[in-house]
């Protein structure tokens, strides 16, 4: 059962079970207390509570193991899902890749019109020396723009504070949408444009629903990225498109507003003859 304090979700995606080694021993030592969701996409494997005891972590703790794999953007509204399900749902949710460091959890007093905290993020590329410092010491690491990289602002979805019930809601308002986004990540041949997505659909949520809140900027880093992995195919898809990324998103983007849109379309249209 969740006390007062712990007022914030870290909801935990992972696919490499062994990339648990470095973001829960972080977690363990984070001052605040918070609501550990974790969500295992990889159907091969059992993330148990004694697997995430044995990396330090003791707080509350729910697993949800998938039978199949969805890939990074469903497995966060996998997360999101079980949120809505909870009895006393904490105000604040963060997410946070296997492989990734969240610094802490601290919520500033801000307006009940900012639906999201906008932090900054230290991303480090190439040397384990660097990756073994911060996971020993989260502070320990000199940005020095080749290495290690500070990320102002953090636009990553992973690292961002969001109010719990504008996720919730949101979830709810494209669930019907999932299937048909599901089906563009299947036609791509590299990993889907996860962060570019969820900004979509935060902006035709918004737009649709006529929402006036918007996101507040903190100068302050609260998320570390592991970037060491250059491997070019990663579960079976490219990492990235090998030519012209940016054109290839777009395309990518333009394919799921289409879908998405078909989709509420769909609904209405079945709303008004219901």
């Amino acid at each position: 059962m969740l006390c007062k304090k712990e007022n914030i979700i870290v909801g935990l995606t992972t696919f490499n079970n062994e990339m648990l080694r470095i973001s829960i021993p972080a977690l363990s030592k984070t001052k605040q207390k918070f609501l550990l969701i974790i969500y295992n996409d990889n159907p091969a494997t059992t993330v148990t509570k004694q697997d995430i005891k044995k990396l330090g972590y003791r707080g509350n703790l729910i697993i949800v193991n998938g039978n199949e794999n969805i890939g990074t953007f469903l497995a966060r509204f996998k997360i999101i899902e079980e949120a809505s399900k909870l009895r006393f749902k904490p105000d604040w949710i963060v997410f946070n890749d296997d492989d990734d460091i969240i610094t802490d959890l601290d919520i500033p007093n801000i307006s009940e019109n900012n639906f999201a905290i906008i932090q900054n993020s230290v991303t480090i590329k190439h040397r384990v020396s660097d990756l073994l410092q911060v996971m020993n010491n989260k502070d320990n690491y000199i940005i020095d723009g080749e290495n290690v990289i500070l990320n102002r602002p953090n636009l990553g979805f992973a690292g961002t504070i969001f109010r719990t019930n504008y996720l919730i809601n949101l979830f709810k308002y494209f669930k019907e949408s999932f299937e048909a986004i599901k089906k563009v990540d299947e036609s791509l041949d590299y990993r889907p444009p996860v962060n570019e997505l969820i900004h979509l659909l935060i902006n035709l949520y918004n737009s649709e629903t006529g929402n006036c809140l918007t996101p507040i900027y903190m100068d302050k880093v609260n998320y570390i990225k592991i970037e060491l992995d250059t491997t070019p195919i990663k579960y079976e898809k490219l990492n990235k498109p090998v030519r012209n990324v940016a054109g290839h998103y777009q395309h990518a983007l333009s394919r799921y507003e289409a879908a998405i849109k078909k989709e509420l379309a769909d609904a209405d249209a079945a709303a008004l003859r219901g």
